[in-house]
């Protein structure tokens, strides 16, 4: 009987160490499933940041296309005068300049907003002019404008910035 006893006792010890042995592995893949779905997570969070990136790039590309086109319309509308016989022409142009600026804002690019300083995240001089009419990095005239696509700079205005004349020795 005593026999008996420490069998039972026995393949009870055995049976409580399987449990706790299939609770530890239980535990384990569980870990590995949140680990598994973690990944799959930062996958996604990773691939909808690259598809969003790729996309903002192609729209950046045609945009830059697209604004040579717009500033040859502007080149243009500048030649033409209203009370000329081609005034009907500049009204037409001007409604098509009007249906790129609307569809450039629908998608978020929009015009650099002119200041009168130099800023190169913005402004490419294209011409200095030694002046003292203008402090120095004045901008005076804007060449070409510039375009930004959210916070990104597609195309930076092209400028003629003032510069402080150049002191002649004597």
């Amino acid at each position: 009987m005593a026999e008996n006893k420490k069998r039972k006792s026995q393949k009870k010890g055995k049976k409580e160490g399987d449990i706790t042995e299939l609770e530890k592995q239980k535990d384990e893949f569980k870990n590995i499933a949140a680990r598994a779905q973690a990944d799959l997570v930062n996958y996604r969070n990773r691939m909808k940041i690259e598809l969003d990136e790729k996309e903002s790039r192609g729209k950046r590309k045609i945009a830059l296309k697209i604004l040579s086109l717009i500033d040859e319309f502007d080149l243009a509308l500048q030649s033409l005068e209203a009370d000329s016989p081609v005034g009907a022409m500049k009204e037409g142009l001007e409604s098509i300049r009007s249906k790129f600026s609307n569809a450039f804002e629908s998608e978020d690019i929009q015009e650099i907003v002119q200041v009168k300083v130099f800023d190169p995240n913005f402004h490419e001089a294209v011409i200095t002019t030694e002046t003292d009419k203008f402090e120095s990095d004045t901008i005076i005239k804007v060449i070409r404008k510039g375009y930004v696509m959210g916070d990104k700079v597609i195309r930076p205005a092209q400028v003629e910035i003032a510069k402080e004349p150049s002191q002649k020795e004597k």
